[in-house]
């Protein structure tokens, strides 16, 4: 199915009390007066308030998703009953928006609403941390992280996206995921994946069969990781960043047995630092996404705090043969 292009949902949004089937909202504006929206994979999402004031996401499909109707509503029907304090409730309206389209026919497209949010995402957030070395307050971003997964592993759901620029820090200091089209919930078994999620924070092996509860286990343990590592070495950052990840990138995981940053962890005077790395190494040469006791090590994580911590791993398959590290 060919979907409108932004430029013709910019157009319908910046008319919107004629455009819109239900909804009542205005479009906030940008400097050159056109409708403010961030663009994402499948969709942009625009800036927009109702007639009570509040701000509002609208978002507006330009590419077509496979059983996007059931998705939304499996999903809309999820948020509203259990309620996660990471999410944010939505309605999916399937025949909302008119839009006339030069690629498209003309008609009413599906839109999805939810409540616009605030804040910076954790991207942002661990680098201002980073820059001002403050250790305290990426132990206790850490945690906030390591309690939000563990609740999804304990319900069985993933964000099927997880990343540094995917999870907002709300003005109130709560952590909200965004961007859910590649979410799974149990009323979705069955359905394959919509996108594999960012490179940088992947398993090598993902691809678009994987499509369970434990599509995230990987992206987990990359920001697990990467947080409690940055907690000792906030230097890693700026060496290490190329704005599309944190500190780990794909060639890390595609040869863990050469990667500098991997060895590099493996000497950190903190216990789960290595412990993780460790791990992370052996799902890396894996052929299943799935990481093998990744509750204990999340529900761990939601008690430390900026000290080093001393152990000893578990013996694990040799990561780094230059270094000499035995099996």
């Amino acid at each position: 199915m060919t979907l409108p292009l932004i430029a013709d949902y910019k157009t319908a949004v910046a008319n919107a009390k004629v455009r819109f089937a239900t909804l009542k909202v205005t479009a906030l504006l940008d400097a050159q007066r056109h409708p403010q929206f961030l663009a994402g994979n499948f969709a942009g999402v625009f800036r927009m308030r109702d007639e009570a004031g509040a701000l509002v996401a609208i978002k507006c499909f330009t590419r077509d998703m496979p059983d996007l109707e059931k998705r939304y509503r499996a999903l809309s029907k999820y948020i509203k009953t259990v309620k996660p304090a990471y999410m944010v409730e939505l309605d999916y309206l399937s025949a909302e928006l008119y839009v006339t389209s030069s690629i498209a026919a003309a008609g009413d497209y599906p839109v999805v609403a939810m409540p616009w949010l605030e804040g910076s995402t954790i991207g942002v957030a661990t680098e201002t941390l980073c820059r001002r070395e403050n250790r305290r307050a990426l132990a206790a971003l850490t945690r906030a992280w390591a309690k939000l997964c563990y609740d999804m592993l304990h319900r069985g759901i993933a964000h099927g996206d997880l990343k540094h620029d995917n999870v907002i820090i709300t003005p109130d200091s709560k952590l909200k995921l965004i961007d859910y089209d590649s979410m799974y919930v149990p009323e979705l078994k069955g359905l394959p994946a919509t996108l594999l999620g960012g490179i940088n924070f992947q398993h090598p092996q993902r691809n678009g069969s994987h499509f369970d509860e434990s599509v995230d286990h990987f992206s987990i343990l990359v920001m697990l990781l990467s947080l409690r590592a940055l907690t000792f070495e906030p230097g890693l950052l700026e060496t290490y960043a190329n704005g599309e990840n944190l500190i780990l990138t794909r060639d890390d995981f595609q040869s863990p047995d050469s990667s500098q940053l991997l060895a590099k962890l493996l000497k950190s005077p903190d216990f789960f630092v290595r412990d993780w790395t460790r791990r992370l190494a052996e799902s890396c040469k894996s052929r299943s996404i799935r990481i093998s006791g990744l509750k204990d090590m999340v529900a761990a994580a939601t008690k430390l705090d900026e000290t080093p911590k001393e152990g000893t791993p578990k013996p694990l398959q040799p990561l780094l043969s230059f270094l000499g590290i035995g099996s």
